[in-house]
């Protein structure tokens, strides 16, 4: 990978937050503008993404081995990145902040950020947005389980049923017998769910925009648990996982493709779940927003830097 490349293609990314962010400093915006957003982005853009990165790619059986592996590790990695969090946070700021930043630690922003990424940083291999959408299932299932349990810190608020019941996770159920019996649908069809799921990207950096006006910059660049959550989601949790995945593939040989999407993947900022479990369960709000922010605007650096150990994968 190509460090300038890879750097201009994040920043033009990020860059896509200034119009929500100007929006809302000059009122255009309201104060309930990120969450009607929002609700579009889940219940129609990232839907659409699913299905119309499912069914433009062609299945052949040779694909479920490596489906398994990344939906394997990615329940592993998340997991390690999470046990890993918990020890980093033993003692740093008041539980509520604390639970938060475990929780920011090792939920990335896979489906609204990471398959658009993939799609930018690799155009012709669409292999690797699909290893995205097996990530984004089990992303799902420990996000509506560990990740409410590391923010609440209550096991009753946990919704098992949440797993399957989220759009997302609806929509790729639905698409993925068309996906495994090879149907080639209108493409009419498929252009309808393809202009809907490139919203997807534009939709969730000027939420994050939104959510950036409304911060206050002395608490997201004077907090010292903002930093190092940051540091373990795009420092700790990528290079963690690289190290992994490169071991095992000393013993049982990978796919080249299925480690550069994990370690895409793990590099990817804080998803705003993290935010959504935090207003929703009584968590540590302000620290939720800062991380989310504070990782998305750092991986402008860390992004490129760390796609350069592509290079010997």
């Amino acid at each position: 990978m190509d460090f300038l490349s890879t750097f201009l293609i994040v920043v033009l990314i990020v860059v896509l937050a200034v119009p929500g962010f100007v929006l809302r400093k000059v009122k255009l915006f309201g104060e309930r503008a990120a969450g009607v957003l929002a609700v579009l982005l889940l219940y129609v853009s990232q839907p659409s993404l699913m299905v119309s990165s499912l069914l433009s790619e062609s299945f052949s059986a040779s694909m479920l081995v490596n489906f398994a592996w990344v939906f394997g590790f990615a329940i592993v990695l998340q997991l390690l990145v999470y046990f890993a969090a918990k020890l980093i946070f033993l003692r740093v700021g008041e539980l509520p902040a604390r639970r938060v930043c475990v929780a920011a630690s090792y939920l990335g922003n896979v489906g609204f950020m990471g398959i658009p990424v993939m799609q930018m940083l690799f155009p012709e291999e669409g292999i690797l947005v699909l290893y995205a959408v097996v990530f984004n299932i089990a992303f799902n299932a420990m996000a509506w389980t560990l990740g409410i349990y590391a923010v609440s810190g209550e096991r009753r608020a946990v919704r098992p049923l949440k797993i399957l019941l989220n759009p997302p996770t609806v929509a790729t159920v639905i698409a993925l017998p068309f996906f495994f019996c090879n149907v080639q649908m209108p493409s009419q069809i498929l252009t309808v769910f393809s202009y809907l799921g490139d919203m997807t990207l534009p939709l969730s950096m000027i939420i994050l925009g939104v959510r950036l006006a409304d911060v206050h910059l002395r608490s997201l660049f004077c907090d010292l648990k903002v930093y190092l959550a940051s540091g373990v989601k795009l420092v700790l949790s990528p290079l963690l996982s690289f190290g992994v995945l490169l071991l095992v593939d000393l013993v049982f040989p990978l796919d080249r493709f299925v480690i550069i999407a994990l370690f895409v993947i793990a590099a990817m900022p804080t998803a705003s779940s993290v935010l959504n479990f935090a207003e929703r369960y009584g968590g540590d709000t302000e620290t939720a927003a800062c991380t989310t922010l504070m990782t998305t605007v750092l991986c402008i650096v860390t992004i490129p830097v760390l796609m350069l150990l592509c290079n010997f994968v």
